[in-house]
């Protein structure tokens, strides 16, 4: 122990003494490990770390799959549910359903988001309420349903947390409820921003056989135990067998869409999304670890040059090898420490960064922190990062004589050809993993300018949008739900600045998605054609006008498309190209459903007055796969609105105005979620901007360190080759010539890097080419790009020692060596 604290005390003397170089290699080591530190931290939170209920690992997600209608993942019915309860494979099941809320008094509403889930939902994740109790199965039936449970923010926003807030009664969507519990302060499932959960509660209509695909509500089930998702999905798909055969009427229909229903771990599904793009940070940031342990690696085997003298001294006084080889890793695992704890700072502030990049918005990412299994990474990181850069000057002490040094070394300060061909093909790693990582920046800034550059479908400058629900309590019947709409609309675009004004229940790059089977009148499926599920919207008059939405043919919606007169329908280019190819589709008849899936007599066909172009509803990189199929307003009003407003000016100056509307009609209806529609876009290209931003930075940062290793082999070089730079001048050599050699030599170790580095960046194409968008995983562009930039910059780092060399003193040269 003595002797490790003498070596930890000559140790940190050397590094007080040379400032130099302990400052590049601290703040190389700060850096990479505290990315790397700050990365761990979100694969960790939100990839690795079991979720917070009871054996999360028997927690299973399923759901409904129709793709060849366009729907890859649906939801499920509530037979689904009754049916699977029978399942062996299912210990428990558990319907929900994301809702909004609105809560508060009379005259002062506000809006939360819920769900509302089946009794058993508590139950099946093992979490009980902090206080009171979660519901019970008797609250699950119509009629006992008007209980509450509030999440622990709620319960101290609205109460104060106060303790007997149980038996309180508060309204939700303007029907009473009683407060019966307050879940854990850190309880989260699906969404962290939900504030309250009510009971579900399915009526024996919705039971019913001919509720069967009317697919509204998520499940999640725990397996059994002993059960494996595979067995639970072998299970799920003979249950459907057994379906065919009980509804054959069904079984073409479904087959021929591809319908199945998939079982899903629930970790794995929650971050289905996200889990690509956060193993690609997490190898950049490993990378740019790599390129700074290089880095520091050639800073050593210099100083190790320098130390050759005072090693074989002691080697002389009779230090062993052993000895010197620990004084070595010594070192290099105090300089890794103190590079780790100075990371960690970095981490800590790092981790604050992704919180800005809305990171908590993530599956999961509200548990974002620095907790023990990260400082454990760290600090394991930290180590495996000094011994890997502390190997070099150990490898190089084994292979040395150091009693050559009082013979050789005193008469020479020139490093051998072994340890230039060391530094150099450090170097060359370097530039190799540099290009490779900015190869796959580089793709993800052509993908995210691609995706800036879609046209979605309409003008989203100048336009302001907002939501607003009509409680069924006081707007049941569809005249009630019209009327207030057809006020809404009059006032709202009697404000000035208001250019046109429109409603729709689902919005572009909104939170709500409907989709149905829709068949036009007399068309005949061909044998094996599946039926197709487009985006179905409601929309008022001037809805188009509204979002300059192109038409192509026939007209828009009118204010004559009241509830009396003739149904009609909108479609897209899509649909129309779909079901009407060659044909002009106006003046057709169109119907939502299709005959043979239930009662035919229900079905209303629709005329078809106008065909508009296709929009993107959910992202700019995807439009609807099935088209879109839109209906007025005023023949199917909605008890969910989205407010679309064009502005002549800045559309968040109406925003006041439109709330004084909103309130002057219902004054217990609150406006929510006001954003502009440029917002909208910008927050659904969240994940990418993120991705793209956070990989490019990875990248300029090893482009730095790149950059300073090649400058760092090259200075080193003018240094030891002074001597022989004199004498070549001293002969005849120019300026010039001198320059060109030491250049020559950067660009050769450069071009040797970007040569290995272009297979390494075609093996890293291949791996984002399902994050990109159309951008080829081999554009040559991108890889021009990359290839001026990298040579552009180990050009500037070669220039400066090179100069250095142009100006050596030929005489001085040759007397500091003599």
């Amino acid at each position: 122990m003595e002797t490790l604290r003498k070596d930890v005390r000559f140790a940190a003397k050397l590094l007080l003494k040379e400032r130099g170089f302990t400052a590049a290699a601290l703040l190389t080591l700060a850096l990479c490990i505290g990315a790397n530190t700050a990365m761990f931290s979100v694969i960790d939170s939100i990839l690795l770390k079991p979720l917070p209920f009871r054996d999360p690992g028997q927690i299973v997600t399923v759901f409904n799959s129709y793709p060849k209608a366009g729907v890859e993942r649906g939801s499920n019915g509530v037979p689904d549910f009754y049916d699977r309860l029978e399942l062996q494979a299912f210990e428990s099941l558990a319907m929900y359903q994301t809702q909004g809320m609105t809560i508060g008094e009379p005259g002062r509403p506000e809006r939360v988001l819920g769900l509302a889930v089946t009794p058993s939902f508590f139950p099946l994740l093992g979490v009980p309420a902090q206080l009171g109790r979660a519901f019970t199965p008797e609250e699950g039936e119509p009629g006992n349903e008007r209980q509450a449970v509030l999440s622990w923010g709620l319960w101290q926003e609205q109460y104060a947390g106060a303790p007997d807030v149980l038996g309180r009664t508060i309204r939700v969507n303007d029907v009473a409820h009683t407060i019966v519990g307050v879940m854990p302060r850190n309880f989260s499932f699906d969404d962290p921003d939900v504030r309250m959960w009510v009971p579900l509660a399915f009526t024996a209509e919705q039971r019913s056989d001919d509720s069967r695909h009317n697919n509204s509500w998520e499940m999640i089930g725990r397996l059994s135990s002993r059960t494996s998702v595979a067995a639970a999905q072998a299970q799920v798909d003979a249950l459907n067998g057994r379906l065919d055969e009980r509804f054959p009427q069904f079984a073409p229909l479904l087959k021929d869409v591809g319908y199945r229903t998939w079982v899903h771990g629930y970790q794995a599904d929650l971050t289905r999304e996200v889990r690509g793009t956060l193993w690609l940070l997490q190898a950049g940031v490993l990378f740019v670890l790599l390129i700074g342990c290089v880095n520091i690696a050639n800073l050593m085997l210099v100083r190790s040059t320098s130390r050759h003298r005072e090693l074989a001294t002691r080697s002389a006084l009779g230090a062993g090898h052993g000895r010197l080889v620990r004084q070595l890793l010594t070192e290099s695992i105090l300089l890794a420490g103190i590079g780790g704890a100075f990371g960690l700072l970095l981490g800590y502030a790092g981790v604050r960064a992704f919180a800005a990049f809305a990171v908590e918005h993530l599956p999961r990412g509200g548990e974002l922190a620095l907790d023990v299994r990260t400082l454990l990474v760290a600090a394991l990181t930290s180590l495996a990062a000094g011994l890997v850069f502390g190997a070099i000057p150990v490898l190089r002490l084994r292979r040395a004589d150091l009693s050559s040094v009082f013979r050789d070394e005193g008469r020479t300060g020139t490093a051998g050809r072994r340890t230039q061909a060391l530094r150099g093909g450090l170097v060359v790693a370097q530039v190799s993993l540099a290009f490779a990582l900015l190869v796959g920046a580089g793709l993800m800034i052509a993908s995210f300018g691609r995706m800036l550059r879609v046209d979605p479908g309409f003008t989203p400058t100048h336009v302001l949008t907002a939501s607003v629900s009509l409680p069924v309590t006081r707007y049941e019947e569809d005249a009630d739900r019209a009327r207030f709409t057809a006020l809404l609309l009059e006032q709202v675009r009697a404000l000035p600045g208001v250019t046109r004004a429109a409603v729709t229940n689902v919005l572009p790059f909104g939170d709500d998605f409907n989709s149905s089977v829709v068949t036009p009148e007399g068309y005949v499926l061909t044998p094996g054609e599946a039926l197709i599920s487009p985006i179905n919207s409601r929309v008022s008059d001037d809805y188009f006008t509204a979002l300059d939405i192109e038409l192509i043919a026939g007209r828009g919606f009118d204010a004559g498309d009241v509830a009396s007169a003739t149904p009609v329908a909108i479609i897209d280019r899509k649909l129309a190209e779909h079901f009407f190819p060659g044909q002009d589709p106006l003046g057709r008849g169109i119907t939502q459903g299709a005959p043979g899936l239930g009662d035919d007599d229900e079905l209303v066909y629709r005329t078809i007055v106008g065909v508009v172009d296709e929009v993107r509803v959910a992202s700019v990189t995807d439009a609807p796969p099935s088209g879109h199929f839109y209906t007025p307003t005023a023949q199917q009003p909605s008890g969910r609105l989205f407010i679309v407003v064009r502005a002549a000016g800045e559309p968040t100056a109406i925003t006041g105005a439109l709330r004084g509307v909103l309130s002057g009609l219902d004054p217990d209806l609150p406006l929510y979620q006001v954003r502009t529609m440029e917002e909208r876009m910008a927050a659904s290209l969240s994940t990418e901007r993120a991705r793209m931003v956070l990989l490019a930075g990875f990248a300029g940062l090893a482009l730095f360190l790149a950059a300073i290793g090649l400058y760092g082999v090259l200075a080193y070089s003018v240094a030891q080759r002074s001597a022989e730079i004199g004498i070549r001048m001293a002969l005849g050599s120019t300026t010039r010539g001198v320059f060109t050699m030491v250049l020559r030599q950067g660009a050769a170790l450069t071009a040797l890097g970007l040569a290995l580095g272009l297979g390494g960046s075609l093996v890293l194409a291949r791996v984002v080419r399902s994050m990109l968008y159309d951008v080829a995983p081999t554009d040559p562009v991108v890889y021009a790009g990359v290839l001026t930039l990298l040579a552009l910059t180990a050009l500037t780092a070669c220039a400066v020692p090179a100069r250095r060399a142009a100006r050596v003193d030929p005489l001085a040269a040759i007397r500091a060596e003599s």
